[in-house]
């Protein structure tokens, strides 16, 4: 049983009459790659609660009333720089076609998540505040100030002056957001100073005054704002980033004001580790690491949703697409994807070999990103399609020739796909020394050890009486010949190597073998032997 089916599980034991899951994002630039694990986790666990006949809702908060905080390093600091503080549905779109500056970044990302088949409805964090529809979680806020100052002191150990009230208003003069300061509230009226050096990101005018705080004047402090969400859309399942989620963080502080001020109950909580590129976390706002749009264009959709799939929410997604990183993606895919195929046709062996293959099988369905295929397919292997790119080999021959007969449609259709990405991953991220290419001469059968040799005749045998191209039954064979005649892998293993590389070490038996066709290495062991 893989993670998200242990969660629905325990959700699904309360009952509740509906499940609404939310996530959601400040869209204040490119938003990276790690926002894209939450959208995923949410999507999972909204699945499969449908799938276990719990009425649920998903919906993606786009919080595009907060201010812009930084200037992106890819922007003009010094055309954007005015706007600092400003709400960021306020700020123009950086590209034409566009309201606003949130709007154009916010697209750029639903438009990866709805790539990986990922489609909550979207909110706007705006109209939630313009329409008035977060009126009566203000006047709570704004009466409950001094609970929410003891909070504050409980949780973070931090003591607030006893003036501090959790909202920020508009200036009516400068129109910035993120410099004002409310220091009382009447019950009608907002009174606050727009402060010129409250926060080292944005100058305010100096201006103060007094303003309702309702229908949009101005906005709650975050972790406030985030347990007010929960109260007015109704969230029951809401997780986030271990940042957010450790002891003392945003979400307890979270969840001690949805209890104690909104009297509504804390969602139950996914939290989950960071997905990090090359060992990097990153930012939007600063534009470190990579974005979700440029990682979304290295990888097919149904690969990059099955990277995030296949990863237990407690482990750190670290992806680092230079060198094997992707080579080894795929073959994992493909691995997938044949247990998946077992599973059909009802293969699967029992213990534990086959849990763990039933598990396979079961990330290979909740990575969908268009219907699976019904029937078993050949899955012509992205490594391969590599190494034939880059000796100017008819692809799609060779693999009619792998196969053993023409391709459908539908193999077809996935070897075009994965042509496409090689030439991005031959580009930008292959390293020099990853070509696997057959000698052209077979070494001297002298320089071979008896066992070597005794080990390759062996090996012929067993490929000349092969009937299966699967990678996994094609190593197990390999590892039984081994086993059964008392051979030493690591030597048996380097005669193979020579054989067919002219060196002493490369990858798993079976992908090698696989790698050049089991006819070319069979007759490449005949003729040395």
């Amino acid at each position: 049983m893989i993670w998200v089916d242990r969660e629905v599980k325990n959700i699904k034991k309360r009952e509740l009459p509906l499940e609404w899951v939310d996530d959601m994002k400040t869209p204040s630039g490119r938003i990276h790659v790690g926002s894209l694990r939450g959208v995923v986790i949410h999507d999972l666990v909204y699945k499969v609660l449908l799938e276990n006949g719990v009425k649920t809702k998903y919906t993606y908060v786009f919080d595009d009333h907060d201010p812009m905080d930084s200037i992106p390093s890819y922007l003009d600091y010094e055309k954007w720089e005015k706007y600092a503080g400003m709400q960021l549905y306020k700020i123009p779109s950086p590209v034409k076609g566009y309201k606003s500056f949130a709007q154009y970044y916010a697209k750029e990302f639903q438009d990866v998540f709805e790539s990986i088949n990922c489609h909550p409805q979207i909110i706007w964090a705006s109209d939630l505040y313009n329409l008035g529809k977060m009126n009566g979680v203000i006047r709570e806020v704004l009466d409950n100030a001094d609970k929410i100052r003891s909070i504050y002191r409980k949780v973070l150990k931090v003591k607030q002056p006893r003036d501090w009230h959790p909202f920020n208003v508009v200036c009516t003069k400068c129109k910035k957001i993120g410099t004002t300061s409310v220091y009382k509230w009447d019950g009608r009226y907002v009174y606050y100073r727009c402060k010129p050096q409250m926060v080292a990101w944005a100058r305010g005018c100096g201006n103060e005054g007094k303003i309702s705080p309702f229908n949009g004047k101005g906005k709650m402090s975050w972790k406030i704002d985030w347990a007010a969400k929960w109260k007015v859309i109704g969230v029951t399942v809401e997780g986030a980033g271990k940042d957010h989620m450790s002891a003392g963080g945003s979400h307890d502080i979270a969840s001690e004001v949805v209890k104690k001020v909104f009297r509504y109950a804390v969602p139950y909580p996914v939290g989950y580790e960071f997905f990090i590129i090359g060992g990097r976390k990153m930012s939007s706002s600063k534009g470190v690491g990579a974005s979700a749009k440029e990682v979304s264009e290295i990888l097919p959709p149904d690969i990059l949703r099955f990277l995030l799939v296949r990863t237990p929410i407690e482990r750190t997604l670290d992806f680092d697409p230079y060198g094997d990183a992707i080579l080894n993606l795929f073959d994992d895919y493909d691995r997938c994807m044949s247990a998946y195929f077992d599973k059909l046709e009802k293969k699967l062996p029992e213990g534990k070999q086959g849990e763990v293959l039933s598990d396979f099988a079961r990330i290979i369905e909740l990575s969908a990103v268009r219907p699976l295929p019904q029937a078993r397919m050949f899955l012509p292997r992205f490594r391969t399609i590599v190494n034939l790119s880059k000796t100017k080999t008819h692809i799609l021959k060779f693999f009619e020739e792998q196969k053993g007969s023409s391709l459908t449609s539908g193999e077809k259709e996935m070897l075009e796909e994965r042509v496409v990405y090689t030439q991005v991953y031959l580009k930008e991220y292959a390293r020099d020394d990853i070509k696997i290419q057959l000698t052209e001469k077979s070494p001297k059968r002298h320089r071979l050890t008896r066992e070597q040799k005794e080990f390759l005749r062996k090996l012929n045998n067993e490929l000349s009486t092969l009937k299966t191209r699967n990678r996994e039954k094609l190593q197990e064979a390999i590892f039984e010949l081994l086993n059964k005649n008392g051979f030493q892998a690591k030597e048996a293993f380097r005669g193979l190597y020579q054989v067919l590389l002219g060196r002493d070490y490369g990858p798993k038996a079976a992908d090698l073998i696989l790698e050049f066709g089991i006819k070319k290495v069979s007759q490449r062991l005949k003729d040395l032997l």
